[in-house]
């Protein structure tokens, strides 16, 4: 992901380059670039940041019982779908079993026949599995960046989690001297939000070990060190 980011703000260097400041007002940048205008707010107190304390605390309330993901993520009211070959019904529309974002036009057409058995456009976000039998840390990874997605916290933008997913594939290709200054920094808030999941259900999993490993030693009547 590092390397990701790397490359594009390289790639991007030269649009970088051609900003010039044009205003500031009450903590905003405002930029303007061949004509268009951007604003920056640099006011920490107009963003949202991550409640890893009370994420930590859901999730390892539901470790050891993965169905309560689940229950947590219906009572803040998004759909949670058991069906069979969910999986593969979703690979279709190049989607992965698990958290799926908010869709809109075909895809949402075709979620809605599989789901909902009607012809609706537009779907909220969901969570489609083939059952409750999944791996616990891969569902807390799941279910740290739905948390976020709710929470609106900047990352999650509906537009801005499309253009991360098709990252890959924008890097391979020329379009990414297609993207603007604003479109790069949407990106960079999206690989950050990717890399502080990843690194929070990592630091997850070492804690679990380590505990685990303290009470064999307890069990065995060895020394344990705080």
């Amino acid at each position: 992901m590092e390397k990701i980011l790397k490359f594009l703000f390289k790639k991007s260097k030269k649009k970088i380059n051609k900003l010039f400041l044009s205003g500031t007002c009450a903590g905003k940048k405002i930029v303007t670039v061949n004509g268009a205008t951007l604003t920056i707010d640099n006011g920490a107190e107009n963003k949202k940041i991550v409640n890893e304390k009370k994420i930590q605390n859901i999730v390892e309330k539901c470790l050891k019982n993965p169905q309560k993901f689940f229950e947590y993520i219906k009572g803040a009211k998004t759909p949670v779908y058991k069906i069979k070959y969910a999986d593969k019904i979703l690979s279709l529309i190049n989607e992965q079993e698990g958290f799926v974002l908010p869709q809109k036009g075909f895809k949402a057409l075709y979620l809605n026949i599989f789901l909902n058995k009607k012809i609706a456009f537009r779907t909220p976000e969901i969570f489609v599995l083939r059952n409750y039998n999944v791996n616990s840390y891969a569902i807390a990874y799941q279910f740290y960046n739905w948390y976020c997605y709710k929470m609106r916290i900047e990352g999650f933008e509906e537009d801005t989690q499309k253009k991360f997913k098709h990252i890959f594939e924008i890097c391979e290709t020329n379009k990414i001297d297609e993207l603007s200054f604003e479109e790069i920094l949407e990106l960079k808030s999206a690989i950050k939000r990717d890399m502080e999941a990843i690194d929070f259900v990592k630091r997850l999993a070492i804690k679990n070990q380590m505990a685990k490993k303290n009470l064999e030693k307890i069990k065995e009547k060895k020394v344990v060190r705080i």
